[in-house]
Parts: C-alpha cells; sequence; structure tokens
C-alpha cells in the first residue's frame, strides 16, 4: 500500500468522524424513524377556570415539538394569582437521545443582561455608584475614548458607542478569561463606534464593561455577586455560570448540528449564565415583588423616555405598552447552543420563560412564549 493511499485513508476517518461527530444520528441505523419527545409537564395552577391549561399548553408544545422548531425546550409560565405551570419536551443530546428535566439547566444568552442590570442598580440604590460619572471613577484602567465619556446609564441602555461583535462569528469564543475585567483585553482598546448618548448600538461587550464594574466596585467575583444578591434570595437553585459541559447545537434549515462549544467567560456579565424556565419564573417573581430592587428604583429600570406604543430599551430590558395587558418588560437571547427568551406583564403579574438547546430558534421561542402567556391571560379572565 503506498503512501497516497494511507494518506487519503486517513483523511476519509478523519472526515467520517467529523461528519458522524457534527450530524450525530439519533440512531447508528439509518432507516428507524427520528424519535420524538413530547412535552412532559407540571401544572401547579390553583384557579378552577385553567384545569384545561394544561391539556392545550401541552398540544402547543407538541406542534412545535412535531414541527422541528428546536431540539429541547424549557418551558413556564407563572401567574401571581394562579400559580405556575412547567413543560420540558425534546432531547438534549442527539447521540444518547437524554431527555430535558425541570433542572436542566440550559443557556440563557442575553437573558443574563437584566440580572447584571439590576446587579448595577442595587449598587446605585445603595450609594455606590453614580450613574452618570465617567465610567473611569470606578473602573481608572479602563483606556478613555477620543469620542467621549462613557457613563453607566449610557452602558445600561446600549447608548454608549462600545461595539458588538465584529462579525456573526463574534459570538464564538475560544479563550477563557478568569474574570470580567480580564474579559475586557477583547474590545478595550477598539474605538467607540459613535459619540455617547447620541445613537443607540446593541452591545454585549457594554454589559463585560458593567460586569467589569461590579466586581471593581463591590470587590467579589460576578459569580459570587450574583449568586449573594441575586440567585441565592430569589432561590434560583439551578442557576450560575456556564461550568457544566454539553453539547450545544446549531440549527440550519430543518436540521440540528453539533457544534464547537464557546467559552462564555468572555461575556458571562453579557450572556454567559446557565438557569432553567423554573429559575427565571422566579426571578421575574422576584422583580415583581421588588425583592431585588425598591419600588422607586424599579421603576426607574423600567420607566419609559416617551409615551409612543413603540419598543425602547431602558435599563437590562426591551420595555413598551401594550394596549391590552399594559407594561411589558422583556429580553431575548441568541447564542451557539441557545435560544431564549423571557418575558414580564408587569401590571398582570404574569411571566413566561422559553429556552432552546439551539441557535436559530429565537423566533419559534418567543412565538411559543407568547402563545403560551396569552393562553394564560386570557384563561385567566374566563
Amino acid at each position: 500500500m503506498n503512501k497516497r493511499k494511507i494518506v487519503s485513508g486517513i483523511i476519509i476517518i478523519l472526515l467520517s468522524y467529523l461528519f458522524y461527530w457534527a450530524f450525530e444520528p439519533y440512531s447508528l441505523n439509518p432507516f428507524s424513524d427520528k424519535p420524538i419527545s413530547l412535552s412532559e409537564s407540571q401544572n401547579h395552577l390553583n384557579c378552577n377556570n385553567l384545569n384545561s391549561f394544561s391539556f392545550k399548553a401541552d398540544s402547543i408544545i407538541n406542534s412545535a415539538i412535531n414541527k422541528n422548531e428546536f431540539l429541547a425546550t424549557s418551558t413556564a409560565v407563572y401567574s401571581e394569582k394562579c400559580g405556575n405551570w412547567l413543560s420540558t419536551a425534546g432531547f438534549l443530546n442527539k447521540g444518547n437521545q437524554e431527555k430535558p428535566s425541570k433542572n436542566s439547566q440550559f443557556r440563557i444568552a442575553s437573558v443574563s443582561k437584566p440580572m447584571t442590570a439590576i446587579a448595577i442598580l442595587q449598587l446605585y440604590e445603595k450609594g455606590k455608584i453614580n450613574l452618570d460619572l465617567p465610567i473611569q471613577n470606578y473602573l481608572p484602567e479602563f483606556p478613555k475614548k477620543k469620542k467621549g465619556e462613557i457613563t453607566i446609564r449610557q452602558l445600561l441602555n446600549h447608548t454608549s458607542g462600545i461595539p458588538h461583535y465584529k462579525s456573526d462569528l463574534g459570538i464564538f469564543n475560544f479563550t477563557h478569561y478568569d474574570n470580567c475585567e480580564k474579559a475586557l483585553e477583547k474590545f478595550e482598546n477598539r474605538e467607540l463606534v459613535f459619540k455617547p448618548d447620541t445613537e443607540f448600538l446593541y452591545s454585549s461587550f457594554g454589559y463585560t464593561l458593567l460586569g467589569a464594574i461590579l466586581e471593581k466596585v463591590s470587590g467579589k467575583s460576578y459569580q459570587t455577586y450574583m449568586h449573594e444578591n441575586i440567585w441565592k434570595p430569589a432561590n434560583m437553585t439551578n442557576t450560575n455560570l456556564e461550568q457544566t459541559k454539553t453539547n450545544v447545537y446549531i440549527k440550519l434549515g430543518n436540521h440540528f448540528y453539533r457544534s464547537p462549544k464557546n467559552d462564555l467567560s468572555y461575556t458571562y456579565s453579557g450572556g454567559g449564565i446557565q438557569s432553567t424556565a423554573e429559575d427565571l419564573l422566579k426571578f421575574g417573581k422576584g422583580v415583581l415583588n421588588y425583592k431585588f430592587l425598591n419600588p422607586s428604583t424599579t421603576k426607574l429600570m423600567i420607566q419609559l423616555t416617551n409615551n409612543s406604543k413603540e419598543m425602547e430599551y431602558t435599563f437590562g430590558w426591551d420595555n413598551w405598552k401594550s394596549p391590552k395587558f399594559g407594561k411589558v418588560i422583556e429580553h431575548n437571547g441568541t447564542q451557539v447552543g441557545s435560544s431564549s427568551y423571557f418575558r414580564i406583564y408587569f401590571d398582570k403579574k404574569v411571566v413566561v420563560a422559553t429556552l432552546a438547546n439551539n441557535l436559530n430558534s429565537s423566533e419559534e421561542v418567543r412565538n411559543l412564549s407568547i402563545k403560551l402567556s396569552y393562553l394564560l391571560l386570557e384563561m385567566e379572565k374566563e
């Protein structure tokens, strides 16, 4: 056997392995049917008029699973008047067909940002930061920018001019940073996109910067601060920075492909948290019950600057007024291995969360969340 045949054989073996790794078929038998993992729900709604909610909600989720809208999902809705409802469906792992449980952690991506915003506002409430002073008052080592001084207020509402990812591939990162301050190395020498407070540009790096300020002012790591002041007070027992090694997926067309797992330490405070839909309900309840911030600071966080019906990004939230349901605050998340959606109907005291373990299902998780929350809100009125 000559060298060319040996090299060709090695290449074929490597390509075969890569193909199998990426496609991760459900079964070694290519003629077998694709398995289906339908909704497994827990109904804790205690209002009599919601007796049929679970059946209808399961049907909505099963329809989405049958349409291949996401690989696995953790979904939950909460009503202050009636309790909560939880569901999991699909597969966490195509290879071994592992089903999610209510305690299975998903990447929540940018749904991390409202948590970071609340943590920053806690420091504001305690008089430890001023929202309108230049950030060098708290983080003197961050380079000053030619286009102007940046404030914490501008970081919170994405008007600082701090750049976002250079391209769609910017969500991939394979360098580990020990803390948020070290993660500033990824972008601290880039110039601002515009003069601060003149335009809007959504920037996850802006929230990485907020995480560094949080660490500097509190004297604690981002993880420790969040655990002590957000997750533990709300009894969010399945929420933490990403530490477990799980498979992550990308949806392309109607298929799910395994992806190299990116290191989220570059944006822990902007999108590096793992959680469950149930824990996100607890977070929503904490916001509604002023567990994290007092009423005046909460009002500051979600106060619109105009009375139009258009959505506005306030301090960590997409924020708008629904003609039918009143104040709505929400955030979505998009990341390799994650499509997430979280909404609080502030006036109606209803919370909904949907997490999926694959990229490119953002519209699907949003639509699912809205369908379930509307179903709950409409049935509550009956």
